[in-house]
């Protein structure tokens, strides 16, 4: 229920047009009441966010975040390579690290618009730590309990009555991030990895979704909508092991889990072009006679080649 309002709360967030919404979001911040004139102005003229990104911890988050969502690859903008270095260590420290899960899908999203083959391994990185806890806490072990308490019948096997008749000592709070936010950096990451178009992202894919061989997992693999964000990575990325992958899911999802299959096959015919029926046994064909991925079609020309295809079905 909560993913449900969170996704739907996200759509109602994109119809706003972007520049009145930025503008509210300006005049209502505490930023506003402090310099309400550098506040317009930067909504009106946004400041470079390389300088921003720069500007360290003077920078509010939700300042770099903003910088983040603006940045572009230096690498292909004219920039140095000096630059290219700095906006990925940066970008690297606040998708992998960052106590801010706001900031990490910043970083993340950021990252999927880089070619640099290090923005790619940053986001599986990202992915494997999504958890949010630190190195160290990620190291140790896990403390056996000190003692073990046996819940009443009728009480619930989640949360401990308020009495027990049982001396119980004192617990230590949660670490990391929620497992709804886990899930949704996990989702982000894998989507920003099918934009890379990079063979290993591919594989990755595979991995999460389940189409990586028999005896190969990933973490997060076992939630729907992980599944889900990695077979639209997928389909994203145009490499032949993507297509590979996507007929994989297909065969193992037909007739059983009817979201993947339909998503897998989606992807299919976008990195194909080819209009065949969601029939294992045809894609599996294609497969074995080699992978061509289609040209990359326009906006304009997908929406109609879709929908031409899902009328004749």
């Amino acid at each position: 229920m909560y993913r449900a309002l969170t996704i739907a709360s996200a759509a109602v967030a994109a119809l706003l047009p972007t520049g009145c919404a930025s503008m509210w979001d300006a005049v209502t911040s505490r930023q506003f009441r402090e310099a309400p004139y550098k506040t317009v102005r930067n909504v009106v003229v946004p400041e470079d966010p390389e300088t921003v990104l720069r500007g360290g911890p003077d920078r509010t988050g939700d300042d770099r975040a903003k910088a983040m969502h603006r940045l572009k690859e230096p690498a292909r903008n004219g920039g140095s390579q000096e630059d290219q270095d700095q906006m990925l260590e940066i970008l690297t420290r606040a998708a992998t690290a960052d106590p801010s899960p706001v900031l990490r899908f910043a970083a993340i999203e950021a990252l999927g618009r880089f070619e640099d083959e290090r923005a790619m391994k940053v986001l599986i990185s990202a992915y494997q730590t999504a958890d949010g806890l630190t190195e160290a806490e990620r190291a140790a072990p896990k403390p056996a309990a000190e003692r073990s308490a046996v819940v009443p019948a009728g009480a619930s096997a989640g949360r401990l009555p308020t009495r027990t008749g049982l001396e119980i000592g004192p617990l230590k709070g949660p670490a990391g991030y929620a497992p709804d936010t886990v899930a949704a950096l996990r989702c982000r990451c894998l989507e920003s990895l099918g934009r890379t178009h990079k063979p290993e992202a591919a594989r990755f894919l595979a991995l999460v979704v389940g189409a990586g061989g028999a005896d190969a997992s990933a973490p997060g693999g076992d939630d729907p909508e992980v599944r889900q964000a990695a077979v639209r990575g997928l389909s994203e990325c145009r490499q032949p092991e993507a297509v590979v992958a996507l007929a994989e899911v297909l065969k193992q999802q037909a007739g059983k889990d009817v979201v993947l299959a339909r998503q897998s096959h989606a992807g299919l015919v976008k990195l194909t072009g080819k209009r065949l029926p969601p029939d294992p046994q045809q894609w599996n064909e294609v497969v074995q006679a080699g992978v061509t991925i289609a040209p990359e079609p326009s906006w304009f020309e997908s929406t109609i080649q879709n929908a031409t295809f899902w009328q004749k079905k």
